[in-house]
């Protein structure tokens, strides 16, 4: 029979709960609270210490380590409140304080002495009392009740750095400064007692005197000497509140609820302090718990509300750029919320834990560290790992996944839809899994994912699976109160165990199947053999909810709801021994394949790795040859072709860098040598100039030795001859002085005497004095004496008087109080009834309280949730404002462009529309003309050819010519914008150059501290502030919006194109009808002037033309009947040809009047003869 030992060796977690939850031992230490132990932690060597908690208390309030780093004590919440002081260099206990005459249950804040003596108390609801003890000799000082009503709240107290009896305490409208006098405290003046009372949740003592408070509405506070001395209201922007500040030698960091730190330096204006660095934790805007600052005032530690722990470089916060990457995990990342499973493998030192914060973690338990971490969009309930540690099946609130754990990630392979899975196992072979699901147990093939059978006969949920050693049984127990034990051959229950009043949580069996043990809600551990109970043993005071036993077959561990660790006698008796790891109640526990370590996870979200110690065991397995851990891991093909692929590039970036270094080296080689050359040869003509310098100099000082010899040897004989004359003078002096001091004694011997005398008579007169008030004061003593006989007389009579008095009083109080007694004790028995009755309805009423608090709480989280994500939303919008101004602007531009070019158009379109009107006048004209030469119409088309070969080669000409002179346009725009580009870089280059040798002078000055450190980091802070006024920004611009901008400037281009094509194209119509038109017009316009011609020349010989009767037979004005009226009367032909050219002109005018839409041709016809300067001038010689 043996009984195993528990040893804590490591802890992933915090405890943050508690008023002020992490301390500095020295630089490289820190002490914080998780589950129900204190851990100190060594960040160099990844070591642990524990101070375990106290036997029958909850949990850790709160945490205080004295001035001198010795010594630290702990609060823990009980029926009377407990504060346990340990050692920190022997971690034993030193003395155990509780408060006996409290009636709070905790202390919520405790506080050293600067002296580390005395230590400070603050307690909890109802009565907040403050105590002091000499905590050595535990012998109680002073207390006092520091809330006005129950309801207020006290979050800290604190002691004065340097005065033992100087103390601070803050809470909910509270902020009281008391003062320890004489075993009392007594409350000083308070310096905020003209403002409105604020939520104070936090404060620091920054000098002897003065006092920093931090605010639920971000404001802080400065009290000095009493007074407040200083109010910094918060940002406009920033509505968060302070909940941690500290103090440090430049000024303070206060910690906000949105994950923000800020730092205020030291100022000689009126606010003491003025913030000048604000700093952001990436993805985690949770409250700040606590701030903590090492001696050396390098780091700073700070505790979330999620259970992390961080940590910043204080000393570099002068040139950190906020948007940066500042903060660092103390030692790696914590579950923020309850752990749901955990689970360990064969092959690989790994334990693989998962939470309701939704990330699964793998952890290595032989080096301490996170190996990986993957958040997922639900929360998981389960987890096993396979035993080779390369697969792991997590149950999800949706699915149940099975991942490949690959080298720096776990991918999902398989998804099962079961949901909410509450326990799932692999075989000990890995070969099959089991899952639970709702009251059915699944049972799959693990490499080819087929469902081999499902277990159902359970009428309640499965709680618990559990496989034998061989894999060909399952043990399983539910909320029915059965125990099930199932045979995987036929998938068949095989033993059964029903206990309806019980509902079991966890059952476990031996490696040969034929025992199991189970745990449940009867407060029992229960031994079955062959479906019977053989052994029941319970613990009193908890619940056990968990048990598992080790793989030998001989240890077994039992878990409480109150986070303690049982260790049983095996095989099982009554002896039990007992561990305090967790502050709530244990969720899972695993062990090793070696049974070396016993892991634990509870819903505090704390994961303890516990040593198991046990001789037996222990022999056996030396004498077992263990395999060690396996060192193989899973990668992708993709990814390893990803990161081959990778690796060429970088080797060839290598090669490129070595080569052009080696260039660059012989570079400067051959620069220095040519520098070197240069220099040796300047040095050696100064050294020769220097040479002759050095000669001139030893003339001149050999002249000037001889020459002020000479002067020496003239002064020592003025000298001289000065001191006997002086010698001379002075002697004369003395002996007057000593006539004089002669006179001055005989003289103070006059005074004497006349003083003696005077003296005499004051005596004699200061005694005649005395005498007389004796007499008189004697004879006042007298009547004194006198009086107070009266009084004295006096004083008997009232006193006998008092007494008859008296015993007449009592005797009517005692008839009264009968009465009285009578009289309340009926009306208390009706208040007790009623009391009674109260008490009912106040447990109501307590309970809706509390649901009211819940859902107070739980709004206030929605509500943060919902002002960070309207900040986000106000920044995108802000952003995408600016980007919209932006587009505005620019398609404002391209409207103008487009408006220009549209103008240009319409332009031309009027243009047109004129040259078309005319083409109009003209094409009527021509057919009128027409009919009048017929016989030339052979020769018009001969001509007209000749016409068109050489329209075609003007227009040729036409085209070549505006296509130059677009391409010129071009290229004059072009080397206009290269000009203005050109002469802006020459100004950049400028500037840059000045820049640059301005930046080469400074660093040369800082070079110069190169070996002094202080210095040289002071010269670079000032080169760096000097140099970088604005830290650079990168674009913010989101893709969607950039693809959106994209796509509308894509469709604005193609639109002005095919614009541009159109318009193009219009004109090359428009002028290729233009043309033929305008040279049409020409040639007739040409042949119409030779008829003119002949006309006059008929009109002037008087003769017919030849073939005037050929004419058309419509036009009256034509033909013969033309040419008779033309030979017969040339004046009245004349007036006919003008009244016809009216009505021409008078249609004409009709006609643009009804067709004004008619695009006009681009090129300008030339002007007819004889029409250019009116009808007036037709015919006229």
């Amino acid at each position: 029979m043996s009984m195993a030992a528990l040893l804590h060796r490591h802890l992933f977690g915090i405890k943050v709960d508690g008023r002020e939850p992490i301390w500095y031992i020295d630089d490289q230490t820190v002490l914080y609270p998780a589950g129900h132990n204190t851990v100190i932690f060594n960040l160099e060597q990844r070591i642990q210490r524990f101070l375990p908690g106290t036997d029958k208390t909850e949990e850790i309030t709160a945490i205080a380590v004295s001035p001198n780093k010795k010594f630290v004590a702990v609060a823990e919440k009980s029926d009377k409140g407990v504060i346990t002081v340990f050692d920190l260099h022997s971690l034993k206990r030193r003395r155990l304080l509780t408060a006996t005459d409290s009636l709070s249950k905790e202390f919520v804040s405790l506080a050293f002495s600067p002296d580390s003596k005395l230590l400070m108390a603050q307690g909890g609801a109802p009565d907040w009392s403050l105590t002091i003890w000499t905590w050595e000799k535990a012998k109680f000082v002073a207390t006092i009740k520091t809330a006005a009503s129950p309801n207020s709240a006290i979050y800290q107290c604190s002691f004065c750095p340097t005065d033992n009896n100087l103390i601070c305490v803050t809470g909910n409208g509270v902020f009281k400064q008391l003062k320890l006098v004489d075993s009392n405290l007594k409350q000083l003046p308070n310096a905020l007692n003209k403002r409105e009372p604020q939520n104070y949740l936090c404060h620091t003592w920054l000098s002897e005197e003065r006092v920093v408070m931090g605010t639920d509405t971000g404001d802080l506070l400065v009290v000095d000497s009493l007074e407040l001395k200083a109010f910094i209201p918060r940002s406009p922007s920033d509505s968060n509140s302070i909940e941690a500040i500290v103090g440090f030698s430049k000024g303070i960091v206060t910690g906000s609820d949105d994950g923000s730190i800020a730092i205020y330096d030291k100022t000689d204006e009126k606010e003491l302090y003025k913030r000048t660095k604000v700093f952001r934790i990436d993805n985690n805007a949770v409250k700040i718990r606590h701030l903590a600052v090492s001696h050396t005032e390098e780091q700073l530690v700070m505790a979330t509300d999620n259970n992390q722990l961080y940590q910043f470089n204080l000393t570099n916060a002068d040139i950190m750029k906020p948007d940066e990457t500042n903060f660092d995990f103390l030692a790696t990342s914590f579950h923020s919320g309850q752990i749901t499973g955990v689970d360990t493998c064969v092959r690989k030192p790994l334990v693989a834990t998962c939470g309701l914060d939704k990330s699964v973690r793998m952890w290595n338990y032989v080096d301490k560290t996170l190996e990986l971490t993957k958040y997922f969009n639900e929360e998981a309930h389960s987890l096993a790992l396979h035993p080779s540690g390369l697969h792991l099946l997590v149950g999800f609130s949706d699915k149940m996944r099975l991942l490949n754990v690959v080298m720096d990630d776990m991918r999902p392979f398989k998804e099962f839809a079961i949901k909410a899975c509450r326990e799932c196992k692999f075989s000990h072979g890995g070969h099959m899994f089991a899952a639970v699901n709702g009251n059915t147990i699944n049972v799959f093939a693990t490499y080819t994912c087929e469902n081999l059978g499902n277990l159902r006969g359970h009428n309640g949920k499965v709680r618990s699976v559990c496989w034998s050693a061989d894999d060909t049984k399952i043990v399983s127990c539910g909320m029915d109160g059965a125990v099930y034990e199932w045979n995987l051959k036929d998938f068949k229950r095989v033993g059964e165990s029903v206990l309806k009043s019980c509902n079991y949580t966890c059952a476990v069996c031996t490696p040969d199947g034929k025992t199991s043990f189970a745990v449940g809600s009867d407060k029992k551990i229960k031994e079955i053999t062959d479906s019977n109970i053989v052994k029941e043993y319970d613990l009193p005071g908890a619940v056990l909810c968990q048990v598992v036993l080790s793989h030998s077959g001989r240890m077994l561990f039992t878990a409480t709801d109150t986070g303690s660790i049982q260790s049983w006698k095996f095989p099982l008796t009554n002896e039990v021994q007992d561990h305090q790891c967790h502050s709530r109640a244990v969720a899972r526990m695993c062990m090793t394949h070696d049974d070396a370590h016993l892991f634990t996870v509870g819903e505090d979200g704390v994961l303890l790795m516990l040593d198991v110690r046990d001789k037996e065991i222990r022999a056996a397995k030396r004498d077992k040859e263990l395999l060690p851990f396996s060192e193989e891991i899973l990668v992708t093909k993709s990814d390893l072709e990803e990161k081959t692929a990778l690796t060429t590039d970088l080797k060839l970036k290598v090669d490129e860098l070595q080569l052009h270094n080696d260039y660059q080296l012989r570079l400067k080689d051959m620069n220095h040598q040519d520098k070197i050359k240069e220099l040796t040869d300047k040095l050696t003509a100064e050294i020769e100039a220097e040479k002759a310098r050095h000669e001139a100099l030893l003339a001149e000082k050999n002249d000037m030795e001889m020459e002020y010899e000479e002067r020496i040897k003239n002064m020592e004989e003025r000298h001289l001859l000065s001191s006997q004359q002086m010698e001379a003078q002075y002697q004369h002096k003395i002996m007057a002085e000593v006539e004089r001091y002669q006179q001055l004694l005989e003289e103070k011997e006059l005074l004497n005497e006349r003083w003696d005398e005077q003296n005499s008579l004051l005596v004699e007169s200061h005694e005649r004095l005395v005498q007389e008030l004796t007499d008189e004061y004697e004879y006042k003593l007298q009547e004194e004496q006198l009086a107070l006989q009266r009084v004295r007389d006096e004083k008997d009579d009232l006193l006998r008087e008092l007494e008859e008095t008296r015993r007449q009083v009592e005797e009517d109080a005692d008839q009264e109080i009968e009465e009285l007694k009578d009289k309340y004790e009926v009306k208390l028995s009706a208040e007790r009834e009623q009391h009674l009755r109260l008490k009912g309805e106040n447990g109501i009423m307590r309970k809706k309280f509390h649901a009211q608090l819940k859902e107070i709480e739980d709004g206030k989280d929605d509500n943060k949730q919902l002002m960070a994500r309207q900040k986000e939303l106000y920044h995108q919008i802000s952003m995408l404002e600016k980007e919209i101004a932006g587009l505005k602007k620019e398609i404002r531009e391209r409207d103008e462009t487009i408006g220009d070019k549209e103008k240009r158009i319409y332009d031309l379109k009027k243009k047109n529309q004129e040259l078309e009107k005319f083409k109009f006048v003209l094409d009527y004209k021509i057919k009128e003309l027409k009919k009048q030469i017929e016989p030339r119409e052979l020769e018009i088309a001969d001509m007209k050819h000749q016409i068109k070969e050489m329209d075609q080669e003007l227009e040729r000409y036409h085209k070549t010519n505006s296509n130059l002179e677009l391409t010129i346009s071009d290229n004059k725009l072009k080397l206009e914008g290269q000009q203005q580009e050109i002469l802006a870089q020459r100004g950049k280059c400028n500037d840059m150059g000045n820049k640059l040798k301005r930046y080469h002078n400074d660093l040369h000055a800082v070079i110069q501290y190169i070996t002094e450190p202080k210095q040289l980091k002071e010269a670079v802070k000032a080169l760096y502030q000097k140099h970088v006024q604005e830290p650079p920004q990168g674009a913010q611009v989101e893709q969607d919006i950039q693809k959106e901008y994209n796509r509308q400037r894509d469709y604005l281009e193609k639109t002005v194109e095919s614009l541009k094509k159109k318009l193009s194209k219009d004109m090359d119509l428009h002028k290729t009808d233009s043309t033929r038109i305008m040279h049409e017009n020409v040639a007739l316009i040409k042949e119409i002037n030779e008829l003119r011609r002949e006309i006059k020349a008929l009109k002037q010989g008087g003769m017919r033309p030849p073939g005037g009767g050929a004419t058309g037979k419509d036009t009256p004005a034509s033909g013969r009947a033309t040419s008779s009226r033309m030979g017969a009367d040339p004046s009245k032909e004349i007036d006919m040809q003008r009244e016809e050219i009216r009505r021409l002109r008078n249609r004409v005018d009709e006609l643009e009047g009804v067709d004004r839409t008619r695009p006009t041709s681009r090129e300008k016809l030339p002007p007819m003869e004889g029409f250019a300067e009116g009808p007036e001038r037709i015919g006229t010689p």
